[in-house]
């Protein structure tokens, strides 16, 4: 992975545009003579150019796991503090409050937390869990407070919830999905009839831009994910997928489920409820035998990995640009390796 500024750009067509759809969830529109790197489905499989119009589902398209750009905002413990706060914190009344269970890990960072912030904490039995309020000692400005409105989520509820579009620390995100999985994630091991173990590693949410972010992320960290949407149209209670939810709004899952991957995000997670983080290493720990595919031969290691076409539909006249990179006429569009040339175009405002 090499950066490279685009030798030109042309806009201001109107063209017919296509909505691909990968199997990862990932979208991407463009225009039918945008051309892709493919794996050749059929005989060797080296890698071959393919038109947008030409793409059908199960075709294989590169993605890059060492594109990786952080910044240098924020540490370990604001992520996990901001990842732990957006899935089961409160953040919309005058005191920073959370939510969990006295016993785990996750309530006793937030103690310590607190203290280092010079931040009281009361604690407000309701049944199993406990409500933790963290008012501030002294003055005004509670800097809990403070720290959420530093990173962009203070005021921010249910569908709404997403982290601000900056350059974040590679630390701050881990600590961050470490937070979010604590609270809204879940880790399942399964056997197939064979008896083989099969793990995956789970984060729902309601916010469709969080989910998008949190599987940009992991994309970054080099984990390859899936993003799946689940329809509701019960205002009851009810289960899916072993997730408890309530209310219209659609649910957003990110799956982690690839072998290698579950291994991959173990190695990066620093996970404080006590049976998630212990589920998480015996999961690891049962697929670690399971290799990253890589072949010199066809041109493809560990830090690629494949996407693959679900659908390609129609998706009505767009305002379409043209990109020349140079020299390898390659570039990255929402995570996926696509080709650039005179006469490819690519709708950027997808």
């Amino acid at each position: 992975m090499v950066s490279a500024q685009p030798v030109s750009i042309t806009s201001g067509e109107v063209e017919e545009a296509l909505d691909i759809r990968f199997v990862s969830g990932r979208v991407v529109q463009v225009a039918p003579g945008q051309e892709w790197v493919t794996q050749r489905r059929k005989g060797r499989q080296a890698w071959e150019w393919k038109r947008s119009d030409t793409l059908v589902p199960g075709d294989r398209i590169p993605l890059a796991l060492t594109a990786g750009r952080f910044g240098e905002q924020g540490s370990s413990d604001e992520g996990y503090f901001v990842g732990a706060m957006l899935g089961d914190g409160g953040m919309t009344s005058c005191t920073p409050e959370f939510h969990g269970d006295p016993a785990d890990g996750a309530v006793s960072f937030m103690r310590t937390l607190a203290a280092k912030y010079g931040c009281g904490v009361r604690e407000i039995p309701s049944g199993r869990i406990v409500r933790l309020r963290f008012p501030y000692l002294s003055g005004r400005r509670n800097p809990l407070t403070q720290c959420l409105r530093r990173f962009g989520v203070w005021g921010q509820s249910c569908a709404e919830k997403h982290l601000p579009d900056e350059l974040f620390s590679r630390d701050f995100w881990i600590g961050c999905l470490s937070g979010l999985i604590d609270t809204d994630g879940h880790v399942r091991e399964r056997r197939n009839p064979r008896g083989t173990v099969h793990g995956s590693v789970e984060y729902a949410t309601v916010s469709p831009v969080l989910a998008r972010q949190v599987a940009d992320a992991l994309l970054r960290l080099g984990v390859t994910s899936t993003h799946r949407v689940i329809e509701r149209g019960s205002e009851s209670a009810h289960w899916i997928n072993g997730y408890r939810v309530m209310g219209r709004r659609p649910i957003h899952i990110v799956d982690v489920s690839r072998a290698t991957a579950v291994v991959r995000l173990a190695n990066l997670l620093h996970l404080r409820i006590g049976y998630k983080a212990t589920r998480l290493e015996d999961v690891a720990h049962a697929v670690s035998h399971v290799e990253a595919a890589r072949s010199d031969m066809h041109g493809y290691d560990e830090s690629v990995a494949l996407d693959r076409v679900k659908t390609v539909e129609p998706a009505g006249r767009k305002r379409v640009f043209s990109l020349d990179v140079g020299p390898a006429s390659l570039f990255i569009v929402n995570g996926l390796v696509t080709g650039a040339s005179r006469r490819s175009i690519l709708d950027c405002s997808a």
